[in-house]
């Protein structure tokens, strides 16, 4: 606190004027990634595990990836979609736009049980989700 105070009062002497970013811009509160993965399958311990690792292997804020069900309303708008599961994958399809499915970044891997279970299977996940995070990569610059 005191460093702050004397951080600001030699700006203040310098006559460097601080302009402090009053909320937070539109881009990085929606959605970045959107996983669609099956009830069931987001349930599993795996499937919490990845919940937890996904954000910071691709460099995200955790809020700004957003799990949903492949039998719930139409998909949140985001620069990149991920879709655990065969299942999920052809429901996934059927509701996207021809635009929507062109203009983003689509990744299908197996489900969280499957994509953790070995050490290949983590690969073909990373595999999968390397042009989402080229994709959030190019949306940040």
């Amino acid at each position: 606190m005191l460093a702050e105070a004397r951080r600001r009062e030699l700006l203040d002497a310098l006559a460097i004027d601080l302009y402090v970013l009053r909320s937070t811009p539109a881009a990085e509160q929606a959605a970045a990634l959107v996983v669609v993965c099956a009830e069931a399958d987001a349930q599993t311990p795996r499937a919490r595990h990845l919940r937890q690792r996904l954000p910071n292997a691709l460099g995200i804020a955790a809020p700004r990836v957003v799990w949903v069900s492949p039998d719930g309303a139409a998909l949140p708008p985001a620069a990149a979609c991920l879709v655990l599961g065969a299942g999920p994958a052809a429901a996934h399809d059927a509701k996207l736009s021809t635009m929507r499915q062109n203009g983003g970044v689509i990744a299908v891997a197996d489900t969280p049980d499957i994509c953790l279970s070995s050490p290949g299977a983590r690969r073909a996940l990373w595999q999968a989700l390397k042009p989402v995070a080229r994709r959030l990569r190019e949306g940040r610059g």
